[in-house]
């Protein structure tokens, strides 16, 4: 059963987990379109030092995204839900899990015509289906997401929030976290994992089986622990954190 919010973590022996889209920032059609609010990143920048380093983003986009968001901060990331890694300074990527999608992206240009109201979004990793702005496309983008995936055992369509998505079956969030704790200064650390979608729900039980817990953000079934009731919220519970100690 899925409890309250929890007493926010200790920082000597937790690490902080989180999902980007969802959770920190509202969606918009055009996912560069999205803004993160000052006071939040500064809340970023001070629990990170507060966790000692050990605060990451776990997100669908891709690394140089969230830099983009995030800017002057730049911190340990997972993205394209952990194609793409950051511990410190270098982002590497999985090269041949990445080369699955060629198959998959010849069938959707072959697919796909011109007046089509679906806006396909390559990451590289990862192709995303964007139907937000046309809603009545929902079933056609994810039967498309569906054909494509077929293309190759190895890879898998997956829903979310106005989303169909085609990437490698190997690539989770659940895997994200688990490389990111085999690094310092995740190491030894109990992880605490926020997300909203249908993709964070492997990352929520993988936080909970190494021994820390899972929050969802807004309403919906989930496996996670913990529930916070909105990204207002999120930002909130992030802040008192840093209250705590006048951080």
């Amino acid at each position: 059963m899925t409890e309250a919010a929890p007493p926010f973590p200790d920082p000597a022996s937790h690490a902080i987990f989180l999902d980007f889209d969802g959770t920190l920032v509202d969606f918009a059609e055009d996912p560069e379109a999205v803004t993160l609010d000052t006071p939040v990143r500064e809340t970023l920048d001070r629990l990170h030092t507060r966790f000692s380093g050990a605060l990451a983003l776990v997100s669908g986009r891709a690394v140089a995204s969230l830099d983009r968001l995030t800017a002057p901060l730049r911190l340990p990331a997972a993205g394209v839900h952990g194609l793409e890694m950051r511990v410190r300074d270098t982002v590497t990527t999985n090269e041949e899990e990445a080369a699955r999608l060629k198959p998959a992206r010849a069938l959707l240009e072959r697919e796909m015509g011109d007046g089509e109201r679906i806006r396909v979004e390559d990451k590289g990793g990862a192709i995303v289906l964007h139907y937000r702005g046309a809603p009545e496309a929902a079933d056609r983008a994810r039967t498309l997401a569906e054909a494509a995936a077929g293309e190759d055992v190895g890879l898998v369509a997956t829903s979310g929030h106005a989303i169909a998505e085609i990437r490698p079956k190997a690539i989770t969030k659940a895997g994200a976290i688990a490389m990111l704790l085999d690094h310092a200064p995740f190491a030894g650390r109990l992880p605490v994992f926020l997300g909203d979608d249908v993709t964070d729900e492997d990352g929520f039980r993988a936080a909970q089986d190494a021994g820390g817990y899972g929050i969802k953000v807004g309403e919906g079934e989930t496996a996670a622990r913990y529930r916070l009731a909105s990204i207002a919220a999120v930002h909130e519970w992030l802040a008192s954190g840093c209250a705590e100690t006048g951080a």
